[in-house]
């Protein structure tokens, strides 16, 4: 599922299309690893059908659920139950920004399975630590590259990747659920942080 481009995504999820299921081993490592001790806020960032953005409203959260995608936006916001404190948008966080999501700084942001995918991803996680929230955390859920096939290597961080996204962060945790890394970021930048862009995988002849 290698897809890039944003009309790609529309129709995958338009189609009747969607991203792997949140497992129970996930659920028992973000309850233990993230559930906030007084009301907080999260922003989940490339949501899909919202399956993360509520079952962390489930662990007491605010949710703010962005995707680019406008059919995963739209299945999510209709399948979410009424009482939910889950807004589901339509929203790019690479080009879009921060200016405009309904809170300025959250208490966590939350990718899962999506920060594979993203084309600038130093900048923007020095970008987030801006609109964190003092003690606020980020997580991110990924598939791991070595352990899965050479044409699905883009959804996924190798150890390189894995080492970038984590440097800077006062505490950087890692914890296994079914063959995926999450991980667990907070804490302010200890030292610079190193940009780079996305590393693309080798072409498979």
């Amino acid at each position: 599922m290698g897809f890039t481009q944003q009309g790609e995504w529309h129709d995958h999820y338009a189609r009747g299309g969607s991203f792997r299921a949140l497992t129970d081993s996930e659920r028992t490592v973000l309850r233990t690893a993230l559930q906030p001790d007084s009301p907080a806020v999260a922003l989940d960032v490339g949501c899909d059908l919202g399956e993360l953005a509520l079952y962390l409203h489930e662990l007491g959260y605010v949710v703010d659920a962005v995707d680019y995608a406008e059919s995963a936006v739209e299945l999510a916001a209709a399948q979410a139950p009424d009482d939910a404190d889950v807004r589901f948008l339509l929203h790019d966080i690479e080009h879009d920004g921060f200016a405009d999501l309904p809170h300025a700084a959250y208490d966590l942001v939350a990718f899962r399975l999506s920060y594979a995918f993203l084309k600038n991803r130093a900048w923007l996680l020095n970008r987030l630590r801006e609109h964190l929230n003092p003690g606020g955390t980020v997580c991110i859920i990924t598939p791991l590259a070595d352990a899965l096939p050479a044409n699905r290597r883009d959804i996924a961080l190798d150890d390189d990747e894995i080492a970038l996204a984590t440097a800077g962060w006062a505490t950087a945790d890692r914890f296994d659920s079914d063959g995926m890394a999450v991980l667990v970021l907070r804490g302010p930048a200890t030292g610079p942080v190193s940009f780079a862009d996305k590393r693309r995988p080798p072409r498979v002849s």
